[in-house]
Formats: C-alpha cells, structure tokens, sequence
C-alpha cells in the first residue's frame, strides 16, 4: 500500500514543553485519518504501540498477526498518531517518532482521550467490530475516547500475561470475522 501524503518535517520527538500532538506532520495525519482512511476489513483489532518500529516486528503484534493473517485490520494505538493502519507503519510518520508515555502530561492525555474519540467514531464507519487489548494506560484512554464516540470497542486488558492476552483477543477478533463471514 502506498503511504499517506504526509510532509516530512522532522522527527516526532516528545520534548520538554512541546506537544508532539501539534507537529505538523501529526496534524496532517490525523487530518487524513479523520477524513480520507478507508478500510474493506469489517473486524478491527487494535493493539498497543511499541517503542520497536514497525510495530509488526514486536513478539506481542507477531502474535496477533500469525492468528488474524490479513482478515482483520490492525491498528496500533499510539500517542500522537491515535491510530495506525498496520499497511502504514513503515512509513512516516509512523517509523520515525518517539513519545514515551510516562511523559504525557496531564493537558496532552485529555487531547489524547479527545483525538482519539474522533478517530474511533472515523473508523468505526468501516468496521462491524472493534476488539482491543491494551495495556492500562491506553485502556483506559481508549475507554475514555469510546465513551465519548459512543462506539463500543471490546477491550481486553493486556495485564501481566501480555501474550496469552494477544492470544485471546486476536482469536475473538478472527472468531467475528469468521461469524460475520458466514453471515
């Protein structure tokens, strides 16, 4: 897949006192997620971003990948970029930034909850269903930004056994492809 028409401008990078939600290469792909991404798969999975990029290389995403194959679009939740499309992580923005979130200040998690409202409520025009597994902080923020789309997402916490909870949210997200399949 070709990669979305975003300028480069620099590495996203969280610093002291600037807002990677505001890099313009973040505005403009939110921009473009909220109002050109499309999707033909009816089921999402939404996963956790990693500090490895692409995400696919994780073992946590490697899981997920071997049990949905291509049935099921990925996205991984991440701040600033809300989601990514698994066609996309190559490219940039998405390959190129770092914000860890134990820095995320108070002012950026609710633009965050509020972002990614509008991005959930984008995609959920495309998907039948939505399943994520998360680990505390993005569940929370996911609950928080579904809530205020009104679009459910079931959320699988990641918890202390992070691959078997892979495991068992992939393996609902393809038992809804398979249902919605037969339908």
């Amino acid at each position: 897949m070709q990669c979305p028409p975003i300028r480069y401008n620099g590495r996203v990078v969280k610093e002291e006192g600037k807002d990677p939600f505001k890099h313009p290469s973040v505005v403009e792909w939110h921009k473009y997620l909220f109002t050109k991404w499309s999707s033909e798969k009816k089921i999402a999975l939404l996963l956790p971003c990693t500090e490895k990029k692409p995400y696919h290389n994780s073992p946590t995403h490697k899981i997920a990948e071997s049990i949905v194959k291509d049935k099921v679009q990925i996205y991984s939740v991440s701040e600033p970029m809300l989601l990514v499309p698994r066609e996309y992580e190559e490219c940039y923005p998405f390959s190129d930034y770092d914000y860890p979130p134990s820095k995320m200040t108070p002012e950026e998690r609710k633009e965050f909850v509020e972002l990614l409202a509008i991005a959930i409520k984008a995609v959920s025009n495309f998907h039948e269903f939505m399943v994520a597994v998360l680990p505390r902080h993005h569940f929370r923020v996911l609950k928080e930004a579904s809530d205020e789309a009104g679009v459910k997402v079931e959320i699988y916490p990641y918890g202390k056994l992070a691959f078997k909870s892979i495991k068992e949210a992939s393996i609902k997200a393809l038992r809804l492809y398979e249902d919605y399949s037969k339908a």
